[in-house]
């Protein structure tokens, strides 16, 4: 009995072992890409987009480093948010809002509609729950039926690696958890594309809360994945927003200094 439970020991301690290998690679390697983006857009001249932009999703997380960015170059914002959302960093931030609920499309349009916007941001996904109450779709639907209803001219909208041809570019894990989330979005960008709009969709790979780089850049390259931090992605976001050559193209995310998760945690 005892030589039956050493084995079952030395087997249990040889496969935490393999795991722990596995783990240590997927962190040092896996998670990230030896694909050598092309197509990578040359940094332009930031354009304003000619008034106001209203941004969605744009009191936490992305969509708040957006909004610091648009405000630092002079520009005129507004956030939509939810009866219920914090707003302290945007009062602090001097930001006006306006009660748009995204999954209330009668309340999306009637705000978009009165606010002469020029532009409009869309960083919404994320929520929990269910298909028919998450905004990765519905949400984003909403604001780009009542973007293209007031004529709005120019839509960005942050998607994720994984969506459309860049189904392959994510990784297996991503593929399997993030399954619901990357189907919603690539409908979004699919609404987006056909809805006439002057657009823009910016994929992202891993995303983390950690110290911008500023050596982010965008690819015209669905096989470009890399991790990423949210103010460079705001910042990329927002070159793009001020650039028109940038209207009807769809970009990876790409920062070569975190091709892997690893570089998520030193730097």
């Amino acid at each position: 009995m005892l030589r039956i439970i050493g084995t079952s020991l030395k087997i249990v301690g040889g496969a935490l072992l393999v795991l722990a290998a596995f783990l240590a690679v997927y962190v040092f390697w896996l998670s990230g890409s030896s694909h050598r983006p092309v197509g990578i857009r040359a940094a332009a001249p930031y354009v304003p987009p000619g008034g106001p932009v209203l941004v969605f999703g744009g009191n936490r997380a992305t969509g708040l480093e957006v909004v610091k960015r648009l405000k630092a170059r002079g520009g005129q914002v507004t956030v939509a948010v939810r009866p219920s959302s914090d707003t302290a960093a945007l009062r602090a931030l001097g930001v006006a809002t306006v009660v748009a609920d995204a999954m209330d499309a009668e309340q999306v349009r009637s705000a978009v509609a009165a606010g002469g916007y020029a532009a409009v941001v869309s960083t919404l996904g994320g929520g929990r729950g269910d298909k028919a109450r998450r905004p990765d779709f519905i949400g984003n639907r909403n604001a780009i039926d009542a973007a293209a209803a007031a004529g709005v001219k120019r839509f960005v909208l942050v998607s994720v690696v994984g969506t459309g041809d860049s189904w392959e570019t994510a990784p297996l894990p991503s593929r399997r958890f993030l399954k619901t989330v990357i189907a919603l979005k690539g409908q979004a960008e699919d609404h987006l594309r056909a809805s006439g709009l002057g657009y823009t969709i910016i994929r992202p790979g891993g995303l983390g809360d950690v110290k911008p780089t500023g050596t982010a850049v965008l690819a015209d390259d669905p096989k470009a994945f890399s991790f990423i931090a949210r103010g460079d992605l705001a910042e990329l976001v927002v070159q793009a927003l001020g650039d028109p050559a940038a209207s009807g193209k769809t970009y990876n995310a790409y920062d070569p200094s975190r091709r892997t998760m690893w570089k998520m945690f030193t730097d």
